[in-house]
């Protein structure tokens, strides 16, 4: 996460939310879409004279963090091809009610399993 200073001189997380997703909570693990990540060709490349050749074109997003929150305790676990097990050590506790952010790679998926009850997680993909 980047740190910015605010107006009072105090350290703060500072990112722009790129898009987000919502997964259900539910008895077996679910994995959210694959995060955002630059697709080769795509993208107009620039001239010597820093001119676009060709339409201008907005900067691709690699995502490498997210903000999470979850409407029911749940685990949760990052990857390309992730499962997420209650109580596993290759899986997190995620409490109810509380932003975390991660580092992701782009590409990568997280899923998530309830730990009790089923609900929500949102996944916001921020832009740094």
């Amino acid at each position: 996460m980047t740190l910015r200073n605010d107006g009072h001189g105090q350290a703060v997380q500072a990112a722009r939310p790129y898009s987000s997703q919502t997964v259900a909570i539910g008895a077996a693990s679910v994995a959210c879409n694959a995060f955002q990540t630059a697709v080769p060709g795509r993208y107009t490349a620039m001239a010597g004279s820093g001119v676009a050749v060709g339409t201008p074109f907005t900067a691709p997003n690699n995502t490498r963090h997210v903000r999470l929150v979850a409407t029911s305790d749940c685990w949760i676990s990052f990857g390309l091809t992730p499962v997420a097990v209650v109580g596993a050590s290759s899986s997190i506790l995620l409490p109810a009610g509380i932003p975390e952010y991660f580092w992701v790679m782009p590409g990568e998926r997280i899923a998530v399993i309830q730990a009790s009850g089923g609900g929500s997680l949102n996944i916001a993909e921020m832009m740094a």
